[in-house]
């Protein structure tokens, strides 16, 4: 995971060698190589260092364990300080510092009359939905707004119809897939303004999407993600054990990055989280299988705050919670890169709720209970039971075919 700084730099996550530096006894390891490093990207030499800067410092001047173990600790917390407050690049060896931005002028106010872009750019950042569909409305405005450039289109919100929205998103060039996003995400912001009076109907609703292809969605075997998820247990832990818990847990990283101390219940077997689907949000109670109740307890035993996030950075808790795009960050450089694996980490969710489906009742249909999908009106309305049920025989299911 790359942290971003001042002028589009950034650097990645600290890595110590040798890996194991905490629990070396033995005075021979005194004659391995001891080092902390990270890599250091500046846009400004992206060329010469396409792969990022390697910052290092050794630590072998240090003649006894202790010395080294305690430099290390110290090191940890004071390289990312030194980035991120003190502004330090270490390619240029100087101390940058952050500009007086300039007084933001006075905020137009939305009203029917407003050109339509600047309509849109002031009523998405206060839609309530998730931050990932912000991000993607953020990005598909964006070049809504160079097409509108390129085509001189200029009309007020007021008068926005279907044709303009085709005018705009046909020379963008985009894939089935693509237009199809546009018109989702586009839709939520009109919905949005139809319901303030800025438009009196959402012509999205008159626009039809193109016809796509659903393709498999690449799996793995489960013996192929033994021999994966073994390495991870030797050579990087925090990631193996984040691995097993949302394998075993049918909830997605967003979900499980939300997850603080306080929403955990060890006893029960449950945790709490919160799941936000467009302009729904919910809190859902998730089950704890047995498998990997050693490992929940592990990391609570590692909290200091209720408060604490479960997975920061280097998926361990703290208070500053971290985003979950470091998880496929993560995939790819230490399992796909490296081991040949073509199968992305999400794919982890459906072998899981595969095999629990061949281990629990098929009319529990326990697996779309695990991965928070929603019933049928009956079911939700007067079975309101069964969901109690359905956690109570999850707290009993044992995945075997995973035990590491």
């Amino acid at each position: 995971m790359a942290t971003n700084l001042l002028f589009d730099c950034a650097y990645s996550d600290l890595w110590v060698h040798p890996e194991n530096w905490k629990t070396l006894t033995s005075q021979k390891s005194l004659k391995l190589d001891w080092r902390i490093e990270c890599k250091f990207y500046d846009p400004l030499f992206k060329e010469k260092y396409p792969k990022g800067f390697l910052f290092r410092r050794k630590l072998n001047r240090f003649r006894t364990l202790e010395d080294r173990k305690a430099v290390i600790e110290t090191w940890l917390k004071e390289i990312p300080k030194l980035f991120e407050e003190k502004g330090y690049n270490p390619i240029t060896k100087k101390y940058v510092v952050k500009p007086i931005p300039e007084p933001e002028p006075e905020a137009e106010k939305l009203h029917p009359k407003l050109n339509f872009v600047k309509a849109l750019k002031i009523a998405y950042p206060l839609l309530t939905v998730s931050p990932g569909v912000i991000k993607e409305i953020r990005r598909i405005v964006a070049k809504v707004d160079k097409s509108a450039i390129a085509l001189k289109l200029d009309f007020p919100i007021c008068e926005i119809h279907s044709g303009y929205i085709r005018d705009l998103l046909d020379p963008l060039d985009l894939t089935p897939n693509e237009y199809n996003k546009y018109l989702t995400h586009l839709s939520i912001v009109l919905s949005d303004l139809v319901e303030k009076r800025m438009v009196f109907h959402n012509p999205i609703k008159d626009i039809k999407k193109k016809k796509t292809v659903k393709k498999i969605r690449e799996t793995m075997e489960v013996s192929e993600l033994q021999k994966v998820f073994k390495i991870l247990k030797t050579d990087y832990y925090t990631f193996f054990r984040y691995g097993m818990i949302f394998f075993h847990s049918g909830a997605r990283s967003a979900e499980l990055f939300r997850v603080q101390k306080k929403d955990v219940n060890l006893a029960k077997q449950e945790y709490k989280v919160t799941i936000l689907k467009g302009s729904v949000s919910k809190e859902v109670i998730k089950v704890i299988l047995p498998n990997v109740l050693k490992f929940w307890t592990e990391i609570i035993g590692e909290c200091t705050n209720e408060d604490d996030y479960l997975f920061t950075r280097g998926l361990q808790p703290s208070l500053t919670p971290t985003q979950p795009r470091q998880i496929g960050l993560r995939w790819k450089r230490l399992v796909k890169d490296k081991y040949n694996v073509t199968a992305d980490f999400y794919a982890l969710k459906h072998l899981f709720l595969d095999e629990l489906d061949r281990a629990s009742d098929a009319a529990l249909n326990l697996s779309k209970g695990m991965a928070s999908h929603e019933t049928d009106v009956t079911e939700t309305v007067y079975l309101v039971g069964r969901n109690k049920r359905k956690n109570e025989a999850l707290k009993k299911i044992n995945i075997q075919f995973l035990n590491l």
